[in-house]
């Protein structure tokens, strides 16, 4: 009975660490221009959103005015525009000031009517403010520390955890470490888990293959 050949899946190309810091370059890249659409996409849907209630505030002030006036036509007041923009920079501004009191936006199940009423005001605003918090998720790494970071990956990918406390002898500056390791969280490369008493550091199971790290 002939056998039957099994075929075969051949296995990823694990790379050298100069190739994964060329590769994390491009995968930066890729999520800047994602997240550059993200903003512009958010920037166009928030003006709309601005101008639309612009014309309905505008539309209810004249209603208002020629049902009290009895005229037949009338005109926006003199300095509503200047009004609304001043309005609107207000609004914008609380949007911020609660948002730096109350950096969990987690849902919660019960809310009072007063929070209710928040949310439906501060909606827009807080879509201005996306904006520029999405700008915010791009990532920049300088070229030593895209290879520092490749360095720590392929370490990673052997000794498959690394005490978050050992990681200043992979990066002693304080703030590329945030930045490399932030990076490598936004590009969905490595977890950061709680293991026993101390938080670990470990490669996550759908990072990009383009990464030729070993798995």
């Amino acid at each position: 009975m002939p056998s039957r050949k099994v075929p075969t899946v051949p296995r990823p190309r694990v790379f050298t660490v100069e190739c994964t810091a060329r590769a994390l370059r491009r995968e930066i890249v890729g999520h800047n221009f994602r997240a550059v659409g993200i903003a512009l996409l958010a920037l166009v849907v928030a003006v709309g959103l601005w101008l639309v209630l612009y014309g309905v505030c505008a539309w209810v002030l004249l209603f208002v005015i020629v049902g009290l006036l009895d005229l037949p036509h009338a005109d926006l007041p003199h300095g509503f525009t200047i009004l609304f923009i001043v309005a609107a920079a207000c609004s914008v501004a609380y949007a911020w000031v609660d948002r730096r009191f109350t950096p969990n936006d987690l849902p919660q199940d019960d809310k009072a009517p007063g929070e209710i009423v928040s949310d439906f005001l501060l909606a827009l605003p807080r879509i201005t403010l996306s904006v520029w918090g999405t700008l915010r998720a791009a990532l920049w790494l300088s070229p030593s520390e895209r290879l520092g970071a490749a360095a720590f990956l392929h370490r990673l990918a052997v000794e498959r955890r690394i005490p978050l406390h050992g990681t200043p002898l992979d990066f002693p500056d304080v703030a590329a470490r945030l930045r490399i390791l932030f990076a490598l969280q936004m590009l969905e490369v490595i977890d950061l888990r709680r293991d026993e008493r101390e938080f670990v550091i470990r490669l996550n199971s759908s990072r990009p293959q383009t990464l030729g790290l070993p798995r």
